[in-house]
């Protein structure tokens, strides 16, 4: 305090009324107004996530309609190829086993593989049983082995 009593009564009574406000507005400014914006988006969050509760949960209520879907009528390793084939993707192998096909994959992009694997269960009534991926050395490869049915 060796400055502020250096200082003259007129430059003590400017410091000693003007120190107060800026120490509140430097308070307003760097901790209420954050905290405060704070408050907002969280509220704003908790209004959405109970929103988006309240949609689910009534919508779990509704019953759904599926409008009735004709079996196809293609034997299902002609499915496989014909998708494969609109996909950019090459069948090594397919093995018929029941009512199960398996099919191999050499050398395919992943995502290529994954956006087939889509594309036959939306658009060729097709269910992916199960699947095996291998990493190769060049990025984005893989091998693939997958068995699949006709979807029910």
């Amino acid at each position: 305090m060796n400055a502020f009593s250096n200082l003259s009564a007129r430059e003590k009574l400017l410091v000693s009324s003007v120190l107060p406000a800026v120490i509140l507005f430097a308070l307003y400014q760097f901790a209420w107004l954050p905290l405060a914006q704070t408050r907002i988006d969280a509220k704003s969050q908790i209004a959405s996530y109970r929103a988006l509760s309240h949609a689910a949960q009534t919508q779990g209520d509704q019953q759904r309609f599926t409008a009735p879907v004709a079996p196809p009528t293609t034997p299902l390793p002609t499915r496989i190829t014909q998708s494969a084939v609109s996909a950019g993707v090459l069948v090594r192998r397919l093995e018929p086993d029941g009512a199960l096909v398996r099919v191999t994959l050499d050398d395919a992009p992943f995502d290529a593989v994954i956006g087939w694997i889509a594309a036959m269960e939306a658009d060729h009534a097709i269910t992916l049983v199960s699947l095996e991926l291998d990493r190769r050395t060049a990025p984005g490869i893989v091998a693939a082995r997958l068995a699949v049915e006709t979807s029910k």
